[in-house]
């Protein structure tokens, strides 16, 4: 049998189904409160008449309900007689009754829809103040169209989850429904079996229902927790990490069935290639678990390059040029600053979820990259190619704070004025309850009362404040409340349905009082009324009189709503005022600040976001800040997408990534007129976006990592772009901090055990601490790697060259006793040449009369103090030797080669010349991200080509380090994540 036969389709056992591939993708983006997902279809591609679909549908509804509106509320600045008139005059020439005219732009009629338009343009009549008033109507309704994302036009479809309600979003709350194979349902359907569950509930089986219902299973992200669960009768005991593939698993589940389902047509075959989002500040040890555990879903193609602050910030860029590029583009263009035919500007993106903050400072810069067309060609129309660059300046964020933290603390306030109202009641006589006057009597703190009884607001006051942690009453007064009112179920199970009621009442308090407030100076209020207090107190053994229920009642008002929720909003602004000053902050620190780089565009993301106290907050503290030009239309919220742009963004994000083509492909298109546009994605992934510090001895850290670094290729066979530390010096407890920008917290990232290693060497400390060196090695997604060595590393040659000696007579003092008589070279300006000075770009310069533009490489010289120990994997050569390494070598030629020279003085004529060596081609590997090339030069007088660094040489096995020169590559002990219980509402101390 030929040992080389290609395997016939026919050959497969008739059984044998082979697995037809989803041509496209889904994006899942799992939330702490709600969870989307987008898919990327390629079915079909739509065809635009008017605009795309969605903006369509956003022009028809905005039209047809100006032009239903009575004149106060359509043009308030104008008679109602002037647009009585403009109404019937456009209902004249339409040829329609004036109280149709909505019907226009709710038919199927496109021609009819359009002539509607063109009237209401014509239709403006001879005052000059009606015109202008029409005409900023009119562009304010069709800056909104544009800025509709067209989601359509681009394949990418947001899933329907809740089928029942059609509804894109669905809540995070989970319920585990099936042991073995763990399995759970989410959303509401979750949330009402919860509920039913609790009110059904006895003491017995509420354990039972504490182990099956996961209010939030994201906030596990990261932590080395397991959960015992009873369910009918069997008890288990799962991992988060299990938890949460099973959100994962379950959300997928609903993608799938929504396929099935729905009413329009998708490709067929297996969802196999997942885009998976995660919390900006995440470690590296979530951002591995969440490719390990989708990929164990059956999902072979995981990516998870795109964090959830860099989706949004593509989601909203890709809204920004409103579905047309043609003319998104120039209006882009005029918000940015221009440098030749670059335009840049600064996006800072906010946000605020319910469960985390993320943010991301990106730098866009647009660039004209339109092919040269020559004389020959026909340039048609005039397309323009347009390269965006995205460059990530910076990252942060936080895993506690958003808007379930701000609904805690109106829950513990909420808490302890219904203590408050109920204490008061009772010394004043309104009610009779023993439990409660035994309490006053007997329990209560002296600083709650005055002359033995109960001092009305006392309580209230210990937590109606800002900051309300640091009185020393706070937690006197929880603990107070928690008598009163127990909710604390981590301990008692049975407080379980007051806990959640209170909850559930919190947040529509939150939602209430943090809408913006009444222009009359009015306050906002929520209440509580006597059966809603009575259902709460159900679990106690408080009974309220029902003489007179109108004077039972507990009242929050807007301002004591923004005491309790101020302290979270401004930690969360407060970062993002803190990483923006510090990555725009000039280097030269006599700079006039106001004179340095600005943050041109401020995205607000996220529900919490919303709130009106948010929005005064960003007000208080950008309008005055240095590196924040305040112009409310370069701030961006938009309710309707806060949680779809999540995934929404890393849907289109992946399409850019995979379906890009060269410029010179485009012509064709550019001759059209049609204007392109290349979004190069990858470029977020080259630069570093935030600092790592190490540990020392004092409170002063040693920088190893500076945000803004950026990140090269290091070997061809790698698919990540990554930096390295120099060597340095190994500590018996090695510690890594992550920091977002100078004085943001300090955030511990990964530890290395240097005592552990250096007792399985058996060395002593000292000889440890003296021989043994560490190198850091960071990739784009933030994962360490620690080398080790004993003295210097050595290196592995693994490429064939060319010969030096080839060149140089045999008389050459270079190669004098086995030794090299170069230096690295070091670049600078009018440096005198010497003999043996080797350079590349000599002939490219001399072409151009500029016979300095050379690019020196290796300079004469006796230093030996960077000389490495090379060993060898080709050319027979066995014994190790020494050698040289280049610093990274100018951009190649066109041909694709460097073409090396050494610098000569003629023996007789006395002529200085450059004598070729020979070329050295490109290294013939394909690189994912930006690659340096360098050369080395052995004592042999062999020039050898690089792709990335050289490689070290290397051993699996810890005890090379005994040898020198061997490098030993470890892992970075990754943290999991730290979890603040006080910040936690579902942890059933509260």
């Amino acid at each position: 049998m030929n040992s080389f036969q290609l395997h016939n389709y026919t050959d497969k056992q008739p059984n044998e189904k082979q697995q037809k591939r989803f041509p496209g993708w889904f994006a899942l983006d799992f939330g702490t409160s709600n969870s989307t997902v987008t898919l990327f279809d390629p079915i079909e591609v739509p065809i635009t008449e008017i605009l795309p679909k969605e903006q369509e549908m956003r022009l028809r509804d905005r039209l047809s309900q100006w032009l239903s509106s009575p004149a106060a509320i359509a043009l308030p600045d104008v008679s109602d007689e002037d647009w009585e008139k403009f109404i019937l005059e456009i209902s004249k020439n339409l040829e329609i009754e004036p109280r149709k005219l909505s019907e226009v732009f709710e038919s199927d009629n496109k021609e009819r829809f359009l002539e509607a338009i063109r009237q209401i343009e014509l239709c403006l009549g001879n005052s000059e103040r009606f015109r202008r008033a029409v005409s900023k109507k009119l562009y304010q309704i069709y800056h909104e169209v544009f800025r509709v994302p067209t989601l359509e036009s681009q394949n990418l479809i947001p899933v329907v989850l809740d089928i029942d309600r059609r509804e894109t979003e669905i809540p995070s709350e989970s319920e585990i429904c099936h042991l073995g194979e763990l399995q759970l349902r989410m959303g509401r359907e979750a949330r009402d079996n919860r509920k039913k569950a609790i009110a059904q509930g006895t003491s017995s089986t509420l354990k039972e229902i504490i182990s099956r219902f996961y209010h939030s299973p994201k906030r596990y992200f990261g932590q080395e927790r397991s959960f015992s669960v009873i369910l009918d009768g069997q008890e288990e005991t799962i991992t988060a990490k299990e938890l949460i593939q099973s959100a994962w698993a379950h959300l997928i589940k609903l993608t799938e069935d929504y396929r099935q389902r729905a009413r329009r047509r998708f490709s067929e075959g297996d969802l196999l290639t997942a885009v998976v989002t995660y919390p900006t500040v995440a470690p590296p040890v979530v951002r591995k678990e969440v490719k390990e555990l989708v990929e164990q879903l059956a999902i072979d193609d995981v990516q998870t390059a795109y964090d959830e602050a860099v989706s949004v910030a593509i989601f909203f860029l890709w809204r920004e040029f409103g579905g047309n590029l043609n003319i998104g583009i120039e209006s882009f263009k005029t918000r940015c600053r221009q440098t030749g035919n670059k335009w840049s500007q600064n996006v800072l993106v906010l946000d605020i979820g319910g469960g985390t903050t993320d943010l991301a400072l990106i730098e866009l810069t647009l660039e004209d990259k339109t092919p040269a067309f020559g004389d020959y060609e026909d340039r048609g129309l005039g397309g323009r190619y347009y390269k965006l660059t995205p460059k990530l300046l910076g990252s942060s964020g936080h895993l506690q704070l958003g808007g379930e933290l701000i609904t805690l603390r109106i829950f513990r306030l909420l808490k302890v004025a219904i203590a408050d109202f109920l204490l008061t009641a009772v010394t004043t006589g309104d009610i009779e309850s023993e439990k409660l006057e035994d309490l006053i009597n007997s329990e209560l703190n002296d600083r709650f009362l005055e002359q033995g009884k109960f001092k009305t607001g006392s309580l209230l006051k210990c937590l109606d404040k800002e900051n309300p942690e640091g009185d020393v009453a706070y937690k006197d007064a929880l603990d107070t409340a928690e008598k009163v009112l127990p909710t604390r179920w981590q301990q008692a199970p049975q407080r379980l349905q007051t806990f959640y009621l209170l909850w559930d009442y919190a947040e529509v308090a939150k939602l209430k009082l943090g809408q913006k407030p009444p222009t009359d100076d009015s306050l906002l209020t929520f209440t509580l009324s006597e059966q809603e207090i009575s259902e709460l107190l159900a679990q106690s053994v408080i009974k309220l009189p029902v003489q007179d229920p109108n004077n039972i009642c507990v009242t929050l008002d807007n301002r004591q709503f923004e005491r309790a929720a101020v302290s979270g909003i401004k930690e969360a602004i407060g970062i993002a005022k803190g990483l923006m000053e510090s990555r725009l902050r000039p280097e030269d620190l006599t700079k006039d600040s106001w004179n340095s780089q600005k943050v041109d565009w401020l995205i607000l993301s996220g529900k919490t976001c919303n709130l009106d106290l948010v929005q005064r907050q960003i007000y208080q503290e950008f309008s005055k800040s240095p590196y924040f030009v305040w112009n409310p239309e370069r701030i961006t919220f938009v309710l309707e997408f806060t949680k779809l742009a999540t995934s929404a963004g890393a849907c289109y994000a992946e399409k850019l990534r995979r379906l890009r083509f060269d410029p010179e492909e485009s012509k064709t298109l550019l001759r059209k007129g049609a204007n392109q546009l290349e979004i190069d994605v990858k470029n977020l992934f080259y630069y570093l976006p935030c600092n790592f510090k190490r540990k020392t001895q004092s409170n002063d850290l040693l920088t190893i990592f500076k945000a803004g670094q950026e990140l090269y290729q290091l070997a061809p066979w790698e698919t990540v772009a990554k930096v390295r530390t120099p060597w340095q010096g190994i500590q018996l407890t090695n510690i890594i901090y992550r920091q977002d920008y100078e004085e943001g917290d300090l955030r511990l990232w990964g530890s290395f055990d240097g005592k552990n290693l250096m007792n399985k060497l058996g060395m002593e400390e000292a000889e440890f601490l003296k021989k043994i060196k560490v190198q850091f090695e960071i990739d784009q997604t933030l994962e360490f790697n620690v080398l080790l060595c004993q003295g210097n590393p050595h290196y592995l040659i693994d490429v064939s060259g060319i010969d030096l000696a080839a060149v140089l007579s045999e008389s050459s003092e270079l190669f004098a006793d086995g030794k090299l008589m170069w230096n690295i070279a070091v670049e600078r300006p009018n440096k005198d040449l010497n003999d043996g000075d080797i350079a590349v770009n000599v002939i490219e310069s001399a072409t151009v009369d500029r016979t300095d533009a050379y690019h020196l490489v290796f300079e004469v010289g006796n230093n030996n103090s960077s000389f490495q120990t090379f060993h060898y994997l080709r050319d027979g050569v066995t014994q190790p030797g020494i050698g040289l390494i280049s610093n990274p070598l100018p951009p190649f030629p066109k041909t694709g080669q460097h073409t090396f020279y050494v610098y000569q003085t003629d023996a007789e004529t006395q002529t200085k010349k450059w004598i070729r060596i020979g070329a050295l081609s490109k290294p013939d590997t394909t690189t994912d991200y930006p690659c340096q090339y360098r050369v080395t030069l052995d004592n042999q007088g062999i020039l050898r080509m690089h792709a990335g660094e050289v490689p070290y040489w290397t051993s699996t096995n810890q005890e090379c380090l005994q040898q020198e020169g061997c490098v030993y590559l470890a892992e970075l002990e990754l943290q999991p994540n730290e979890v603040d219980k006080e910040r936690d509402p579902f942890c059933g101390i509260h």
